[in-house]
């Protein structure tokens, strides 16, 4: 494997090493985080990437890649799969972190996130559809594995809830996503930028473990954010409200960095999923107490 601080890159592209990204598009701003990190400490570092459909908008314009295209049989590759390193999944290990060390980096590193673009931007059209209100709340419950998820009428329960107390909750994702009743949809209607970029506009993000967790670390809007098979003293961010559901007693039939077959698929024990057992309660008071100012953080709840 190739270390990116110990090298000299060539200007032109040629004989580049190619970084070969997988994982979601959390992963990938983390990956874009850990470049902008190689670039401060080594200006001089430069990287051909290949390319993958959904990555070039977090990618496209990043001041370490030269070139985002097909490699050539040759290509000296760079993995980007930190979950099959060693110390994944040891105690005190963090994604980010081992990312990074990857890409030669002395740890610990500063855990930002960074994209090419100016977080100022916005889609005025975007902006303006939305019936706005004082306190307003950006709603992502959905996971490409939906191990992540919880049960869709227990957030219409917390949604009913928010909206009582007249907040606004507005629901973010992909177009089949299921549509939690009571928010108002952008389900399909967004692009990964003006996800991005829209999210600032609002007072909290709550949701579970996405690109869109990531995104409001990177926007540095609070969240409230549930997890359950993933863990969020590997993935979450300080200054979140971290609400960790029990750890399975049967690993092997969950998430982990040896048992991806399952990541796309249901969780088996069904309404004893973890994500179930979290507190609706607990939930939106969480939520209710980061938009009125009196939480800043909580420790994980017990489930009930």
């Amino acid at each position: 494997m190739t270390k990116a601080g110990s090298m000299e890159f060539p200007q032109d592209g040629k004989d580049l090493p190619w970084i070969n990204p997988v994982g979601g598009l959390g992963d990938t701003l983390m990956l874009s985080g850990v470049l902008k990190l190689v670039a401060d400490t080594n200006p001089t570092s430069r990287f051909n990437c290949v390319v993958r459909t959904k990555y070039p908008p977090l990618l496209n314009g990043h001041p370490v890649i030269i070139r985002i295209g097909h490699p050539p049989p040759s290509a000296q590759l760079m993995p980007t799969d930190y979950w099959h390193d060693p110390a994944f999944g040891q105690p005190g290990e963090r994604a980010f972190q081992i990312l990074a060390s990857m890409f030669g980096l002395r740890r610990p590193v500063d855990e930002k996130l960074w994209v090419p673009w100016s977080l100022d931007q916005n889609d005025p059209v975007l902006h303006a559809c939305l019936p706005w209100k004082k306190k307003n709340i950006l709603l992502c419950p959905t996971s490409e594995s939906p191990r992540k998820q919880m049960a869709f009428e227990r957030w219409e329960a917390i949604v009913d809830r928010l909206r009582c107390d007249d907040f606004l909750v507005v629901q973010l994702g992909r177009r089949n996503d299921p549509h939690v009743r009571g928010t108002y949809s952008l389900l399909g209607l967004t692009t990964t930028r003006q996800a991005i970029t829209l999210m600032r506009r609002f007072d909290l993000v709550l949701g579970v473990d996405n690109f869109l967790m990531h995104a409001a670390h990177l926007c540095e809007v609070p969240a409230v954010i549930l997890w359950g098979p993933t863990d969020h003293r590997v993935y979450g961010y300080a200054g979140h409200v971290h609400m960790q559901a029990p750890a399975c007693a049967n690993l092997k039939d969950c998430i982990a960095p040896h048992n991806s077959h399952v990541y796309a698929t249901e969780c088996p024990k069904g309404p004893a999923h973890c994500m179930d057992q979290l507190a609706l309660d607990s939930i939106y008071q969480a939520a209710r107490e980061v938009l009125t100012g009196s939480r800043c953080s909580a420790p994980s709840p017990p489930p009930g």
